[in-house]
This record gives C-alpha cells, structure tokens and sequence, in this order.
C-alpha cells in the first residue's frame, strides 16, 4: 500500500514538474498595430465624418491601446466633443494601459476600459463592462498583485472621475498557504475574501436643473463573499481547476425605504432584503499539440436564495444601477447553471460562448445572461471581430433580440494592401438621455483606412 501511494505522489510531483510552463497563451494577445479608419456614421439622428485612430502596442509585459475619436458633424462641420465630457475628459483616448498578464505574472494592472473584468472566480463581479456608453465611457482601474507565492491582492475601480463620491470599488485579498511548497494540488489552494461597495452620485445636467441617475447607490450599496480554488491537474495538455464561491449582496437601505415610501411603485407581494448565493465549479483548459487546437470549458453549479442575482456587478449594472438593484425584489429562491465553452483553431480563429442560465427559465423571474465573442486573423484578405452581451433574458427565444439589455459591437475589414483596409463597424451601445437615462445606440459606419501591422 505504502509502495502505491509513493507510484502515486511521484508521478503526480512529475506531471507538474515536466509541465509547469504555461502552454495555454493566447495566439490573439500581444499584437502591434496602427488603424487609423475614415468613414460615416450616424448617432442619434446626426451624421458625423471622420475618423478614430486606434494604436495598439505590446512592450514585454506592457500594453498600450488608444481610442482617438475625431469625428465633426456633416451639418455645420462642428467636432464632436460629447464622448470627452464629464469626468475624465481627454483620458478617455486611454482605451487601455497595462502590465503584466492577470493570474499569470506576479504583478498586473490595467488602466482604462474594464471589459471582460472579474473578481476571484466571478460569483460577484463578472462579466463586468465600465465602457457601456460613449459619452460615458469611464477609465478604471484594475490590479492584481502577488507576494511570493503566497499573499496576494486583487482590486478594481470603475471611474477615476474623482469628482463626487466613490463608485465601484471592489477588493479581493487572497491566501495560498502552501504557495511556496512543491506539493501537487496543494500548493495551489487559495482562499480569497471578497468586497465590493459602490457610492456612486452621479447626475446629469438638463435644461431643467439637476437630475439624478444613481437614487439608491448614493446612500451605499454593497456586497462580500468568500471562495477556494485549487488547480487540480496540470500538464501540458489539460489543466483543471475547481472552485466554490459564496456571496452575499447586502440589503440596499435606500431601496427599501423607497418601497415602504411609494409602496404603489413596486409589487406588493414582492419582498426585499439581503440575499446571498452558493456556486461550485470545474473550468478545464485543452491543448492538442502547438496550439492547433485550445478548448476553454467551465460549468458551474449555482444555488440562489431570496433577493439575489450572480454575477450581480455586471455589465447591465453600469447601464442603469437602479434599475439592477431593483431587479432584486421579489428574486425567489432558485438554481441555476452557469456554462462556458471556447476554442481556438490553428491561431487564426477564436470562437467563445457562455450562459448563465437559471432552472425553469419560463416559471422563474430570473434572467439569464448570453454572451458571444469572436475574433479571426486574416484568411484571405477577410478579418473579423465582434462582442455581445444580453442580461435579463426571460426568454432564450429573445436571446439575440438586439434591445435596451444588450451590448454589440462587430467589425469585418477587407485587407486593400499592406498599408490600408477597408471595412463595417457596427455598434450596439447606449447613449444617455435628458433626464439621464440611457437609450439604446447604434451605429454603423463604413469606413476606409490605415491599418500597419508590426
């Protein structure tokens, strides 16, 4: 028996030794290059002409992407300056700046847009987007930091509009205990504590005064949570990982004033209070030989108590967080699925599509979330890249239904010659109103441009 154990643990100890480096990157990261694209496009029931130059650079562990609009309205030949508005203003051009790569190098941060940010395993804080809106569109921050193995500590800031209160803010300090050691599976336990909290004040300028647009986050809303994981097997083909996550979004005083107040604005028969959920999951990672072919897979299990959404901060929170907080009233009990697949073919094509899915869709007043994401290299002289986004599905049947719940954006692009493409951009997004709410936005703009790749 002793004999067997000690077959055991050695080739396990062999597996992680011969395999410990990471054979899972990315064909589509650390890109170099200039587009500079000149076209059309309508926003709103305007035409503007003219261009966004959109630098992206790789450096080592640096990355740098710019978003600079100039675009002038057909009319009266005016700039178009609302997307530099409020805020930040001109660090908007900042589409991202970064170091290191997130879980991968001890040290990562991010500044600029926080699409396709998590926390942790994602219980919380997932599927995150600050960049919802042009005129809107908010510079974060992101960091993940890792003392020898051991300590290490996550954090994420929506806005560094610094006038006002503070907006979402969310930390995860995290242990590994036997970080340091040689041990299989067990050096790569971690425990990680969660919190996010969200004082957003934020109000729009109208013709009429002031109106606010955050009633409810102004007074405080928030959220903790707590998880392990542990890498269970890793080698050069198949890397394994588990996880179990709780979190708990805390009852939203202002909220639950407002419906003792004007009771006549909400169900009746609908409760509110604090809410909590439980998930447990595997996420496997494949790789056939030279990246030919990598597969991403997660399924996670999810159990939902009374006034609780997963993944709650999400990107339909930063699209009205009133409305996202009052989605929870009357949330019942419930269970759920939360599945993802993604493959990348012979480092030319990538294909991803996830699902948060609850049990019973049709009898429950939960929604669900869809998500799909692809990104092509050049074949032939044809390339591609797109996102999408759907939260608070009530039917799958509506799932690709482009409306006020959802987030698109695709880009097809024909090579001209070295130098110079052409192609579609296509936005779905949203654009805010008066009495500062959102509208759904979209834009298409055809364009010709520069495009140097290095």
């Amino acid at each position: 028996m002793k004999y067997s154990c000690r077959i055991l643990w050695m080739a396990l100890l062999l597996s992680q030794m011969i395999f410990s480096q990471d054979g899972f990157e990315s064909a589509f990261e650390d890109e170099n290059n200039i587009s500079a694209n000149l076209g059309a496009t309508t926003i709103g029931d305007q035409t503007f002409i003219g261009m966004r130059v959109q630098p992206e650079f790789s450096f080592g562990k640096f990355g740098l992407g710019l978003d600079i609009p100039l675009l002038f309205n057909a009319s009266n030949g005016e700039m178009r300056t609302e997307e530099f508005n409020n805020g930040v203003g001109v660090l908007r051009m900042v589409r991202y700046l970064s170091y290191g790569k997130k879980k991968k190098d001890p040290v990562y941060v991010k500044l600029g847009d926080m699409t396709g940010e998590q926390l942790g395993y994602g219980a919380m804080l997932g599927n995150y987007s600050n960049s919802v809106s042009f005129e809107r569109r908010k510079v974060g921050l992101s960091a993940d930091v890792t003392f020898k193995e051991i300590i290490g500590l996550e954090a994420i800031y929506s806005d560094l509009n610094f006038n006002g209160s503070q907006k979402l803010f969310a930390i995860r300090p995290y242990y590994r205990p036997f970080g340091q050691t040689s041990i299989p599976i067990v050096k790569t336990i971690e425990f990680g504590l969660s919190y996010a909290s969200d004082k957003d004040d934020y109000e729009q300028s109208s013709v009429g005064g002031t109106i606010p647009s955050t009633k409810f986050t102004r007074e405080g809303n928030s959220a903790f949570g707590f998880d392990v994981g542990a890498i269970l097997l890793q080698n050069s083909l198949l890397r394994l990982t588990w996880d179990m996550q709780y979190t708990k979004l805390n009852k939203n005083e202002a909220l639950a004033n407002d419906i003792k107040t004007n009771p006549g604005n909400y169900n009746i028969n609908a409760s509110y209070d604090s809410g909590s959920g439980f998930a447990t999951g595997l996420e496997a990672q494949f790789r056939f030989v030279a990246n030919i072919f990598h597969v991403n897979a997660r399924i996670e299990r999810q159990w939902y108590e009374n006034n609780y959404i997963p993944q709650f901060f999400n990107f339909a929170y930063e699209i009205n967080k009133d409305n996202r907080l009052m989605e929870l009233i009357g949330a019942e009990k419930s269970q759920g699925i939360y599945g993802k697949l993604g493959s990348e073919i012979l480092s030319i094509v990538k294909v991803e599509g996830e699902l948060l899915l609850p049990d019973n869709l049709t009898d429950s007043n939960r929604g669900a979330i869809v998500g799909l994401n692809l990104q092509t290299k050049e074949i032939g002289k044809f390339r591609a890249r797109g996102k999408y986004l759907k939260a608070q599905l009530n039917d799958l049947g509506d799932a690709f239904k482009l409306d006020q719940r959802s987030l698109a954006n695709l880009l097809v692009t024909y090579r001209l010659n070295r130098f110079m493409e052409t192609g579609v951009d296509y936005q779905w997004t949203f654009a805010e109103k008066e009495d500062g709410s959102f509208r759904a936005l979209h834009q298409v703009r055809p364009y010709i441009g520069v495009s140097i790749k290095f």
